[in-house]
């Protein structure tokens, strides 16, 4: 791991355990930010999964879907962009159209790494919380998935970790991409 990369993270867990939610709090303050739906796109033959706000404003793709690892058992990449998306919309309903105290983490679940959504930095992946399957290489190192999905999100610290594992501020991920 590179030292930027070990400094960054090193840094977002001394604030996340200073101040594990003021950044969270701060950007929901602000109207008008929240997403109101996600979608999955297609362009040129790749899937990815954006973040649409109520004035038509679209995200950067927040999930680029290209394993075809799970295609045999018909979970397509566009058919995957498609479930995840139809998952967040879910979410985001159920918490009042709002992403706020909400994380992503990863974890096991059947015997499979996955990417999952919590309510607390101190909750794990479970049968009804997953949002997706890691495949390939990402499957064996869900904390380097996490981090490669906030890596382009800079205004403000959206990792967190507590006892060893990673969670990602859904909302500042999600934001982020604006």
């Amino acid at each position: 791991m590179e030292m930027k990369s070990l400094l960054r993270l090193a840094l977002a867990g001394l604030v996340a355990l200073q101040l594990p939610l003021l950044n969270a709090r701060s950007v929901s303050a602000q109207s008008g930010t929240q997403p109101s739906a996600f979608e999955c796109r297609s362009e040129d033959g790749v899937n990815y999964t954006i973040a649409m706000r109520s004035d038509g404003e679209e995200s950067e793709p927040i999930i680029v879907w290209t394993s075809n690892e799970f295609s045999g058992s018909g979970y397509t990449p566009g058919r995957r962009c498609e479930l995840v998306s139809d998952r967040l919309n879910t979410l985001l309903r159920d918490n009042g159209y709002s992403l706020s105290g909400l994380y992503l983490t990863g974890g096991r679940v059947n015997g499979q790494s996955v990417i999952c959504t919590v309510g607390s930095n101190e909750s794990g992946c479970n049968q009804y919380n997953v949002l997706f399957t890691l495949s390939g290489s990402n499957a064996n190192d869900p904390n380097r998935a996490l981090e490669s999905l906030s890596s382009r999100v800079t205004s403000g610290s959206v990792i967190q970790e507590s006892g060893g594992q990673v969670y990602v501020d859904l909302e500042g991920l999600v934001l982020g991409h604006f």
